[in-house]
């Protein structure tokens, strides 16, 4: 059974979604809200499945919620009047974006999305696959448009509150993620945590700089160069197999 959240500050919309999903017996509503703060509130109480969210809500709007939430998101289907949040709602990984008004057939192909969605999150990865970290693409913002980025591209990485950075030799693009979430999905034989704020590809660097009383800073091959945090120094001795 999927275990939905319908988020809408407008009642008719809800009751909407209600309808649509009657044909529909393995979805259960358990509750909905009708302001971002709730919704937010909700997620964290309830742990739903699957959020069915409004953006434009009173006290937090459909991407704030999801910042409040990021510890354990649900699966999110965005339904909103709003064509111009899309290229948003994908950044912040929703499986789908509804447009009011839509139709049956609409909704059925963003609930089959995250049908499929649930699906692989629940099934259980083989042993040997279970500590595996296969990160391996983006999907970020560039001139309007969404385009997919490969990790083995990516220089560094920079914190920038609850966002983060991607750095490539093309450009940079910010992200809705968290370093610390990055940290655990990224190659861990490729990317590494430096400095609190910042991860590097150890593909890239060109050179450790000795600084004083022992510290070092990492350089890219492009001359960027970035602190070695002390408490992440063994991290890079690990994967650089010596000492510094």
């Amino acid at each position: 059974m999927i275990r939905a959240l319908i988020a809408d500050d407008e009642p008719l919309a809800r009751t909407r979604i209600q309808l649509l999903l009657k044909p529909h017996a393995d979805v259960e509503v358990i509750a909905e809200c009708s302001n971002g703060r709730e919704a937010a509130e909700l997620i964290r109480q309830e742990k739903p499945d699957l959020l069915f969210l409004d953006v434009e809500m009173p006290e937090l709007n459909g991407f704030a919620v999801l910042e409040e939430t990021a510890a354990a998101p649900p699966v999110v289907i965005f339904v909103t009047a709003h064509d111009e949040f899309a290229l948003d709602a994908f950044e912040a990984n929703a499986v789908d974006y509804l447009v009011k008004p839509f139709d049956q057939e609409r909704f059925d192909r963003a609930l089959e999305r995250a049908r499929r969605f649930l699906s692989e999150e629940r099934r259980p990865a083989p042993p040997q696959q279970r500590q595996e970290r296969t990160r391996e693409r983006f999907a970020v913002r560039a001139r309007g448009q969404i385009v997919f980025l490969k990790a083995v591209n990516i220089d560094w990485i920079g914190a920038e509150g609850n966002y983060a950075r991607l750095y490539t030799r093309e450009g940079s693009y910010l992200i809705r993620e968290s370093l610390q979430h990055l940290e655990e999905t990224l190659d861990a034989a490729t990317f590494v945590r430096v400095h609190r704020s910042a991860i590097v590809n150890v593909d890239r660097i060109g050179k450790l700089v000795p600084g004083p009383e022992g510290t070092f800073s990492i350089v890219l091959l492009n001359e960027v160069s970035i602190p070695l945090g002390p408490t992440f120094r063994p991290k890079l001795e690990s994967l650089l197999g010596q000492k510094l």
